[in-house]
């Protein structure tokens, strides 16, 4: 099955998550069943019983678990989405701002450009000019 094929509803709600979720726990209790079968520790017994026969019970919160890991990171993700929003809109007021104080019209052409007064040292270091660096 594709997950395309899943209706898009379904795979909002994390089914995949689900799947996944599932598998990994099948696959810890199987090892856990098999590396200590026949123990007498009464962890293991509570253990062998829980999973052999309320296996249903546990189902659900595991579901549970899963989809709030899945909200948790979509919640993460949302936080970076809206701090990188908030720098890319600071970024743009700031490159406005500086367009505002330092554009000029040309006279000559009715262009608006640029005019920047730099120091010695930067026009040097901007330059790359060695001999003006002070």
């Amino acid at each position: 099955m594709k997950a395309s094929e899943v209706p898009r509803q379904m795979a909002d709600r994390g089914v995949w998550w689900h799947v996944v979720g599932f598998a990994i726990a099948g696959a810890i209790c199987l090892v856990i069943l098999e590396e200590f079968a026949g123990s007498d520790a009464k962890a293991y017994r509570y253990f062998e019983t829980t999973i052999d026969r309320l296996y249903w019970a546990l189902a659900v919160v595991l579901a549970g678990l899963i989809d709030r890991g899945r909200h948790m990171f979509e919640t993460r993700m949302q936080i970076r989405q809206a701090a990188r929003a908030k720098v890319r809109a600071e970024g743009r007021r700031d490159v406005v701002d500086a367009l505002r104080r330092y554009a000029v019209r040309d006279e000559a052409t009715g262009r608006i450009v640029l005019a920047l007064e730099l120091t010695p040292e930067v026009e040097a270091a901007l330059l790359n000019d060695p001999d003006n660096r002070g």
